[in-house]
């Protein structure tokens, strides 16, 4: 009977038995035969409880290389009991054991209950045996290994989560996702800028793919009782972590490949942007000046390519017909209490002095033959922002051809980092770390490694370095970015890049959003209003609304984005909506905290909120801001929508209505209202009007305290970490804390109509 796959690649080969194994390595190694006559070997790591680590290397590959995406070093694996069955090899740490049958060979992981969390699935077989899907195996080409592969078995009712900043449903069941960063262009399809080759399922388990290389993973597409693993290189390892709970899974993910700091405070607040509008210091002046007459709270002023000089990007050189004052330019943004990030790109123009510098120091990724790699990227092939969309020619594009900077050279690593030191000596606080999806599958780096290699780990090295280089210098960090894969969370914060100002993709942007956070990122942001094109003063003000209760909020576009340029009403919602974050930032702040020690993110999508409630699965355009509201923005023209409530009794959050939970209701959104619900009873740590994010720790603290229930609310600040409780006794409502919070606190009770305000001195 043929075996081989339907659809198979020419060249592949799978894997038929079990011939041996023994103990080496921290684990267990399986000798394994395959359909060509080679040998192979599988792996089993237990590196710490219910997370495995599995290995496969076919005969004559190399193992899979080091990528920088885990924390270093993990802990000694834990020594697993191993006894034979029969055909059998059973591998058992704590409540998880792997099954590793010999012939024909199969490898599950069960649970303490028997139940197989994770198989594979060799009986996913048409009627005349012949496999749906690729099962454990590689394809050979020109004697060279060239892609391997693994598929396990998918559940009809399985629900799967993650791999990135995906544009598309939340649940992958039933889409195929590929892992290569790319430029979007948009934000309605399945490309991404963040691929990130972590899945977790609510079968119990999550995935991480340790490896760089393009991978797809087809998710139902290929069988509906199969997803399958298809990776481009020799060989592969992957965790598998296995919890009951998703928190528990993205807690363990990040424990492997590290948790995202809290980015600064003022971060938090509102960054305002040239965009491609305003280009040289007068604009952005005019800029500030607009929304501070507008009484728009901002802390933060984006100043995109302008302040370099044009097709001469990215030599750090300030633009000084632009800009003829930069140190003044920024001293009276300090003055004012605001912040300053500028643009960038880990390029260099071909028509840079810089060029030839690096050039002639082999500090640029090569071709083949040894040669600068120079490449077209987004802004060589488009034109300065001018409402037209087209591809420029070479003389009217936004920059000129670039090379790109080898950051595995750790002199050009440093030279790079070196080329910020003197912006941000001046004062720059934050840099938009813009591209760096661009390598070429076939460049050569200073590492050994190729562009097929190097591609979706350049973003990694890349806001590392600039990460690094701002805390050297600044004595905090944060970037803005736009690329990146497993482990960038640790240099916080992303944005969703360039999506059309339109209402798909608004709708698409909140779930590239939600699903980033099902990805192991914690914060996250993205271009009020769209970026591409000019939105419609309906639009702009309910992407600001969105955009205001997301981690991180900005405004900026290819053309104006304050809201001014949107009428008067906009101006007074939108307003209204900056206000609110700033009231609600100790919530936000306090929420972050957290992210950082758990790996849940500020954005939760309602299944990673509540994954025992089937009802939440499938609402992916509403999501849970920290554990206490419920946001429902607003993506299309109308002025209501469906929303579901868990469980439990909740508040409207702007009349204080209740609302039963575990039901789907079609709520009322005028245009200066979007859906908010909070929970009966909650605790949410406010604070006092501000046009500003305070340095220090909030004083006082407003704590709104929400009839219908009792609450226990673990705040999280700079000077520590507090319990604030409420008890009920009948008709009385008592408040609590543990003892330790010496700030002064006004206690809110936000009644329906009987709202009113208690105010308790600092403990001395």
């Amino acid at each position: 009977m043929d075996k081989t796959p339907i659809n198979a690649p020419e060249g592949f080969s799978w894997i038929e038995s079990a011939t041996s194994h023994t103990v080496a390595d921290g684990g267990v190694v399986f000798t394994l035969a395959a359909s060509d006559g080679a040998a192979a070997r599988l792996t089993l790591r237990v590196e710490r409880e219910d997370v495995w680590r599995v290995r496969f290397e076919p005969e004559g590959a190399e193992s899979p290389p080091a990528t920088g995406m885990l924390v270093d070093p993990l802990d000694a694996p834990l020594a697993p009991e191993i006894c034979e069955e029969g055909d059998l090899v059973v591998v058992k740490s704590g409540r998880i054991e792997a099954r590793v049958r010999k012939d024909p060979f199969s490898l599950a992981f069960l649970d303490e209950r028997g139940f197989d969390v994770l198989r594979d699935n060799p009986n996913d077989v048409d009627g005349l045996g012949q496999p749906f899907t690729l099962p454990l195996g590689y394809v050979k080409r020109e004697g060279r290994i060239v892609e391997t592969t693994q598929s396990f078995h998918l559940r009809q009712d399985e629900a799967i989560y993650g791999l990135g900043e995906k544009f598309t449903p939340l649940d992958k069941n039933g889409q195929t996702i590929v892992s290569w960063t790319r430029d979007a262009f948009g934000s309605t399809s399945e490309r991404s800028h963040k691929n990130v080759p972590f899945f977790y399922s609510d079968r119990g388990y999550g995935f991480f793919l340790h490896s760089s290389a393009r991978a797809s993973f087809e998710m139902g597409t290929v069988s509906r009782q199969s997803h399958t693993a298809r990776v481009e290189a020799p060989s592969f390892e992957y965790f598998a972590i296995f919890a009951d709970d998703p928190a528990t899974i993205l807690r363990e993910y990040a424990r492997l490949t590290g948790f995202a700091p809290v980015p600064p405070r003022w971060t938090f607040g509102l960054w305002i942007s040239s965009g491609g509008t305003y280009r040289d210091q007068t604009a952005m002046e005019k800029l500030i000046a607009g929304f501070e007459e507008d009484d728009v709270p901002h802390d933060v002023v984006h100043v995109d390519p302008w302040w370099m000089r044009w097709r001469k990007y990215c030599d750090f050189e300030w633009n000084r017909d632009a800009f003829p004052d930069p140190k003044k330019f920024i001293e009276d943004l300090h003055r004012r209490g605001l912040k300053l990030c500028l643009w960038e790109h880990s390029y260099i123009s071909v028509e840079s002095e810089l060029y030839d510098y690096g050039k002639e120091r082999g500090y640029f990724a090569k071709t083949p033959d040894g040669e600068p790699y120079i490449i077209d990227y987004g802004l060589s092939l488009a034109p300065r922002p001018d409402g037209v969309i087209r591809v420029a020619t070479p003389e009217t594009s936004w920059n000129a051809r670039v090379a790109i900077i080898d950051l595995t050279n750790d002199e050009a690593y440093r030279w790079f980092q070196e080329l910020h030191r003197p912006v941000l000596e001046m004062g720059a606080d934050v840099f938009k770390t813009d591209f760096g999806e661009d390598v070429p599958e076939d460049a050569v780096f200073a590492n050994g490694k190729t562009g097929a290699e190097m591609h979706n780990l350049y973003p990694l090295l890349y806001n590392q370095a600039v990460y690094e280089a701002t805390r050297e210098v600044r004595g905090e960090a944060a970037v803005w970015a736009r690329s990146g894969t497993a482990g960038n969370q640790r240099y916080p914060i992303h944005w969703s890049g360039d999506p059309g100002a339109d209402f798909d993709n608004l709708a698409c942007t909140i779930r590239g959003g939600l699903s980033f956070g099902q990805s192991g990122f914690p914060f996250w942001s993205h271009d009020i209003g769209g970026y591409r094109g000019t939105p419609t003063p309906h639009l702009y003000i309910r992407w600001a609304q969105f955009g205001l209760l997301s981690s991180h909020s900005r405004m900026h576009a290819d053309s104006p984005r304050e809201p001014r340029h949107f009428g008067e009403r906009a101006v007074e919602i939108v307003r209204e909506f900056v206000k609110l974050r700033y009231r609600l930032f100790p919530y936000l702040y306090s929420t972050a905290v957290e992210a950082s020690k758990t790996g849940m993110p500020v954005l939760r999508a309602m299944p990673l909120a509540y994954p025992d409630d089937l009802n939440a699965r499938g609402k992916d355009l509403q999501f849970m801001l920290g554990s206490r509201l419920l946001v429902a923005p607003i993506y299309d023209e109308g002025f209501a929508r469906s929303v579901y409530l868990p469980e439990g009794n909740w508040l409207d959050f702007w009349t204080r209505e209740k609302y039963e939970g575990g039901r789907n209701y079609v709520v009322e959104a005028p245009l200066e209202r979007i859906p908010i619900f909070i929970k009966a009873g909650a605790v949410l740590p406010t604070m006092k009007p501000s046009n500003r994010i305070p340095e220090a720790p909030v004083d006082p603290l407003v704590l709104e305290i929400y009839p219908g229930g009792e609450d226990a609310f673990r705040y999280y600040d700079d000077d520590g970490e507090f319990l604030f409780r409420t008890e009920r006794k009948g008709d009385e409502t008592s408040f609590v804390t543990d003892g330790k919070f010496t700030r002064a606190i006004t206690l809110r009770y936000m009644g329906k109509s009987d709202a009113f305000d208690l105010e308790l001195a600092p403990k001395k």
